[in-house]
């Protein structure tokens, strides 16, 4: 007999069922996708379980780390690319804004309002 586990996979369930004098309680992951190839399902021990669980924390632990890597790189791309044509704008030289509606709408558009004097 054994007892369904509650999880929050989607593809997967879980249950406990006695294994034996020698295994004990054991756990069993099952691929509930029909249309899996791989549909099947694998047994573990107590320790097996505790060792799966140990190595899938470290792997969540270091694709977590690599994504927020990722997300910082992103990040920094972009602040470079927003520099570069805040720059470029700041660049400009004086005489260009002298020629009508193109540079105010260049200036209003990439240029903060601040108060006169800040």
């Amino acid at each position: 007999m054994s007892t369904e586990i509650e999880t929050k996979m989607t593809d997967h369930s879980m249950v406990t069922f006695w294994g034996g004098s020698e295994r004990g309680i054991c756990a069993q992951i099952t691929d509930q996708r029909p249309d899996s190839e791989n549909h099947g399902y694998i047994q573990l021990t107590m320790t097996e379980a505790a060792a799966l669980a140990e190595a899938l924390g470290a792997f969540v632990r270091t694709e977590a780390l690599r994504r927020q890597g990722l997300l910082k790189d992103e990040i920094e791309r972009l602040k470079n690319i927003e520099k570069t044509v805040f720059n470029e704008v700041a660049e400009l030289p004086q005489e260009f804004f002298g020629f009508g509606l193109m540079s105010v709408k260049m200036i209003d558009k990439f240029c903060p309002i601040v108060k006169y004097g800040e």
